[in-house]
Order: structure tokens, then sequence, then C-alpha cells
């Protein structure tokens, strides 16, 4: 069996022209500009593009060869690997740079502590680095003690210019805590948008409320700040600003919207705060976001599914008639639409109204295939009007009606098959779900209904406060740091991570339910990117079964 490590910081690594980490040292702007552009842009300051060659003879140049690849936005560093090959990332901000390891002078007796390999101990016992021995380190590949740094450590040929740069960008990389950590507080916001019902908010609130007074992490408490967004989005940038000037919070946790997050989403990138797995319906999906984690694209990833598995049916199938009542769905409508482009079978997109359901109904015949993105008194009106539907098909979106919200007679039962990102229905699925029960029945919260956005909500609570104490604990491995953003990220990073890999095994410790796999990395913010199809597996039966293998579009 392979083991991951999970250990992020403990010697730093990258030459530069240093003279010792002051916290006084003070640099001009233009130094730390030309620093940034060198560490995460890999651009030198004659715009060329920076190269750094392997021992190997390997050659990376521009944004491959910049710092930020491997040292990460934060400055610390990762480790990924099993435990006696772990390829070792170290971390290089100024107060880990400039200073000896923290086993730096003593005998580590490998009897009792745990070493991975050759490279673990120089890590945690290497002397600090001079400017001396970072240029050497940099240009030659030896490290602070006299040993050879290894791949995948590049060396690099820097001017004056360029070092005394990134010597400034390093020596304030991490070096303050961010906005809204206090000594002995973390200030929290959590965003609710008037889309969403007021059962919604009360279900996601309940658990963000019951985590912050009960939670203290990393020394210390949890302030929670409720911001909620009403009137025209258009106007949401404005409110978002305003409550971060009353309050300025460290990041934005969990939440809850519908189909109008992006002027949220823009808010925490441009101001640089993380948003931490929001329980939305549809979640901006730009290449180029990095503060903002999501669970998934919402049901827009669902349409995408329900185009791959249609792939799959015969060519036959008559009219694929969707059915929407408001903005999300219609974005999903026009989504499935978008990743049909070859479809030769006609297809009919029609408005849903609660005050003439039968409308939407008309002229559909016996092959026709039906795609509901509806909420579950809409379907139960459908149902009412249509108890025996004359199609071929129904498929309906479990993130907007989840099975069992409806009550579906027999002959729905028979043609349906639900459009699903919450694929985990093991053993391992139900103990998280059992365990979330448990939470929130100790914590006098119900949970009839809206169950899947109080998990969203506990999930996003419960991997937050894993962050900040796996940030803690590195504390034996190395000194403290302040609290910063992007190294909370980071962490989130290594900790999101659920693979239903088939094995027999079960984890106890189960705290994720409904999602089958989630997995974050440095340019990866879309936690969940599959899912199935489920069906009822008689038309009597109110028990679940796959329809499908698991779908990724």
């Amino acid at each position: 069996m392979v083991f991951i490590v999970r250990i992020l910081c403990i010697l730093p690594l990258l030459g530069t022209m240093v003279y010792g980490y002051s916290a006084t040292n003070t640099f001009d702007s233009a130094q730390i500009e030309i620093g940034r552009q060198i560490y995460e842009l890999g651009i030198l300051p004659n715009r060329q593009p920076l190269r750094g060659s392997r021992i190997d003879g390997l050659t990376l140049e521009g944004s491959a060869a910049a710092c930020i690849t491997c040292h990460r936005r934060s400055g610390m560093g990762s480790v990924e690997g099993s435990l006696d090959k772990t390829v070792f990332i170290p971390p290089v901000m100024g107060k880990l740079l400039f200073n000896p390891a923290r086993f730096s002078g003593s005998f580590l007796d490998p009897s009792h502590h745990y070493i991975p390999n050759e490279s673990w101990e120089r890590a945690l016992t290497r002397p600090a680095y001079t400017a001396e021995s970072l240029n050497r380190a940099l240009h030659d590949g030896i490290d602070s003690a006299g040993k050879a740094l290894v791949a995948p450590m590049l060396r690099y040929t820097l001017d004056n210019t360029a070092m005394a740069g990134l010597t400034a960008y390093l020596q304030q990389l991490s070096a303050t805590s961010a906005p809204g950590i206090t000594t002995t507080t973390i200030h929290l916001a959590t965003i609710i948008t008037d889309e969403v019902t007021t059962e919604e908010t009360d279900a996601v609130l309940g658990v963000i409320q019951a985590w912050s007074t009960s939670s203290r992490t990393a020394g210390k408490s949890w302030q929670l700040h409720v911001w909620k967004l009403s009137g025209n989005t258009d106007n949401w940038s404005n409110q978002l600003i305003e409550y971060n000037n009353k309050q300025p919070v460290f990041a934005v946790l969990s939440g809850i919207g519908a189909a109008s997050w992006i002027p949220v989403h823009h808010f925490c990138e441009v101001q640089q705060i993380p948003c931490i797995l929001p329980s939305l319906e549809i979640a901006p999906e730009e290449k180029s976001n990095y503060y903002s984690v999501y669970f998934s694209p919402g049901v827009t990833l669902e349409a995408r599914l329900l185009a791959r598995h249609l792939q799959t049916r015969t060519a036959n199938d008559g009219t694929l008639v969707q059915i929407y009542s408001d903005s999300t769905g219609k974005q999903a409508a026009e989504e499935l639409r978008k990743s049909q482009p070859n479809v030769t079978n006609p297809r009919d997109d029609r408005r849903f109204r609660i005050t003439a359901p039968a409308l939407a109904l008309r002229n559909i015949d016996d092959r026709a295939q039906l795609m509901l993105w509806l909420r579950p008194a809409e379907i139960q009106q459908l149902v009412e009007v249509w108890p025996e539907p004359p199609v071929n098909a129904i498929f309906i979106s479990a993130l907007l009606s989840p099975p069992g919200s409806s009550i579906l007679p027999p002959a729905w039962k028979i043609k349906l098959a639900y459009i699903s990102l919450f694929d985990d229905l093991s053993v391992q699925g139900q103990i998280a779900k059992i365990r979330l029960e448990q939470w929130l029945d100790w914590h006098n919260l119900p949970h009839d209904t809206n169950l899947r956005q109080q998990a969203d909500a506990y999930t996003a609570c419960y991997l937050f406060n894993e962050a900040l104490a796996e940030i803690r604990s590195q504390e034996v491995r190395r000194p403290s740091i302040p609290l910063n953003r992007e190294h909370l990220l980071e962490t989130l990073e290594t900790l999101v991570s659920k693979y239903d890999d088939g094995t027999t095994l079960i984890n106890p410790d189960s705290h994720i339910a409904y999602y089958g796999r989630m997995s974050l990395g440095p340019s990866q913010r879309m936690a969940v990117r599959g899912g199935a199809l489920f069906r009822y597996a008689t038309a009597e039966s109110d028990k679940l079964v796959a329809a499908s293998q698991r779908i990724l579009p």
C-alpha cells in the first residue's frame, strides 16, 4: 500500500542574493514587482523569459521555469509521493528561508524521529542560508550545508537586478498575517443571496453558525459575519465591498446561492479572499480563478453528463424536450444544447409556468425524451397533470429535485433516471450521512429537508477546520509563521481528496457525504468533475441503483 505524505513545510531552497532575514527589511515597490514577475510569471527585468536547467540537461523557460510552479504562491512549497520516495519542494518565504531549520545543530535519532529519506534529514537540520550560500544554491545547486541539491530544483543565472528583485519579493512573501486575523480571532464571512429560500438559508446558516461557535483552531476562535446580498446583481459588488470595509474577513466560508454567483466570484478574486465551497446551483467556470474553490459547476455539469449519456442511446430516440422554470434551469438547458452540436434528433426547450403546467406537456409523443430542470413542487404538478407519462424516458436534475423530494407514481419511476453529481451510494457514503445527522442532532438542528445543502456546509467547515489544524501542526517542524490565505488554499488542495476506488476498506472517520470523488489541485478549483445516472430499483421501490457507469464529460 502506498501512503501519501502530507507534510508541506520544512526547508527553504531557492537561491537569491540575500543579506539575512529581518522583519525590518524594506524594499521599494519596483523591486518587489520585479521579483513578483520572476517568481509568478517567469519574466526577467529585461522582459525575456526566465530560463532554468536541471543537472540532467532538461531546460525550462518562462512560466514553466517560474518559482511558483513548485514553491507555490505562498512560498511554502509542497510534498507529494510515497513515504520513502517523497518529492519534497521546500518553502522559500523569508522567515523560513533565511533562518536555520528547526533541528539545525541537533542530532535526529531515526529510532525516535521518522525521517522519510536523506533529503528530509538534510532539510530538518540544514543551517540558515546566507547571500553566498544562496547564490551557490541558485547557480550551482549546492545547499547551505554544502550538499548537492537534486531534481526538480533548477539552476538559474540571474543578473544583479533580477536577484535584488527576487530577494525583495521573497523577504515580504507571506511575511504578515492576512486581513481578518487578530491575535485571538479569525473573522469569516458567509454569503447568502436572495435567490434561495428561507428554508435553505436557515439550513446552511445553522450548520455554519454551529461550527463557528464551537471551533477554536490555530489558537483562534471563529467570528462569523453573515453577508446577505439582495436586489439587482449589478449592485452586489458594492454591497460586498461595503461589508468587507466594515469588517475585513480572512475567508468566505460556505454560503448558498443559485445561478448568479459571478459578482461574488469576481469580488473574491479581485480582493484575494478565499471563497471556500459555497453550495450553488451554478458555479462560475473561469480558468483564471485561484481564490474561489467550488464543489462542482452545478447543473451545467449535469447537462454535460446527460449529453455524454445520450450519445450511447439509439438513433431512433425521439425529440429531446427540456422543461425549465427559472434562470438556473434555462442555463442548464442551454448548456445541454451546446454540448450536443451535432445531434440530428429534434430538440424542444419549453418554459414551465406554475399557473398552467399542462402547457409544457402539449404535443409530446411517446418516443420523446423528457429532461426536467424543475423544482420538486413543479415536478409534483406535472405528476398530477400526467400520472402516466406517455414518453420514452424522463430525466431529472438531482441537484434541483433530489430523489425523494417529490412523490412519484410507479408509471414515472419506471421511466425515470436522475442526473446526479452525488454519486456516493456506498457504505462509506452512508456512514458520512449518519455522522452528519448525528452531528445535526447534537446541535439541535433539523434535517428533514435540505440535508444535501447542510452536508455541503458541514463539509466546507470541516475541511476549513482541518486545513487550519494542519497548518498549526506543522509548527513542530518549523517556526510559527503568519496565517495567510494562499497557504490555506494550498493546504486545502491536499485535504480535498476522496476517491471511490472500489475497495472494501471503510474509513469510519469519513466526513464527506454524497460525493464519491473529490479532488483539488493548483489549477483545479472544481472538486467534482463527474457523476452518474441513477434509477429506482423497481417501479415500487424507493431504492436507487446505478443506471450508468461514472461519467466524465
